[in-house]
């Protein structure tokens, strides 16, 4: 994706001082790679046959044994507890969430999700990254909490309901980017910018979402705003995410 630079003019200490600034200015290169709309798609079969091989009623030593038969990754394990097991997965470039709820008593599982992983573990990154077999990991996951789509989805609620409470429709373009930037949202990439569809990557804090908006051709307004948790995220989204998480270390 290409950059726009601009020039900010401030006023310090009865100075004018000129400041560099870098914001996206054309949309993503290779945009399908990033769109979490494109690649529900594609993910979808993947998603659909996990789900039918993962059945319930078995133990757990089955989900590992049948992930690896299907050429699935164990790339993370985020919990290994006696009712709950959480692992993340990686074959190519697709990468799921498996979330095991087990009885205590018959040590089978009761429940099976498969859900696209949008906060992932350093080792699934590293996985998709480079495409390199990797052993299965020796420990859970540090900080879990972290990366848990569970987890993350239930502390992340708040911000993606008032996000689409502000997002309404019938209003152009350019509204959008306004209210993003006024609610402390950063856009760190455009994967569609075309008369009918924008797509938007914005972080806030260490939390990224996907903005999509579908446009009237004739209103060039928006018929349709979807908030969606960013699976797919750019290079300049996973970057602006590590400046933040570094920041929040320091303090």
């Amino acid at each position: 994706m290409r950059a726009k630079e601009v020039v900010l003019s401030i006023i310090v200490g009865g100075m004018l001082v000129s400041v560099p600034m870098t914001i996206p200015s054309t949309a993503a290169e290779d945009n399908s790679k990033y769109s979490d709309r494109d690649r529900m798609r594609s993910a979808k079969n993947d998603k659909e046959a996990l789900e039918r091989e993962l059945k319930t009623g078995e133990e757990k030593d089955f989900y590992r044994r049948e992930l690896e038969k299907l050429g699935w990754m164990i790339t993370a394990v985020n919990y290994d507890k006696p009712d709950y097991v959480e692992y993340e997965i990686v074959k190519g470039d697709q990468s799921f969430e498996v979330q095991l709820d087990i009885d205590k008593n018959s040590h089978k599982a009761t429940k099976v999700d498969v859900v696209t992983n949008a906060w992932k573990a350093d080792a699934t990154k590293q996985a998709l990254k480079n495409g390199k077999k990797i052993e299965y990991p020796k420990r859970t996951t540090a900080n879990p909490q972290r990366f848990s789509e569970r987890e993350r989805m239930k502390s992340s609620k708040n911000d993606k309901e008032k996000l689409k409470q502000a997002l309404k429709t019938g209003e152009e373009k350019a509204f959008y980017r306004r209210e993003l930037e006024k609610m402390g949202w950063k856009i760190t990439s455009v994967n569609y910018d075309k008369p009918d569809y924008v797509e938007y990557e914005i972080v806030k804090n260490d939390t990224s979402y996907e903005v999509q908006i579908d446009l009237d051709k004739n209103s060039h307004k928006a018929s349709k705003v979807d908030v969606a948790m960013n699976a797919w995220k750019t290079d300049a989204t996973e970057n602006a995410l590590k400046q933040r998480q570094a920041a929040a270390n320091k303090k």
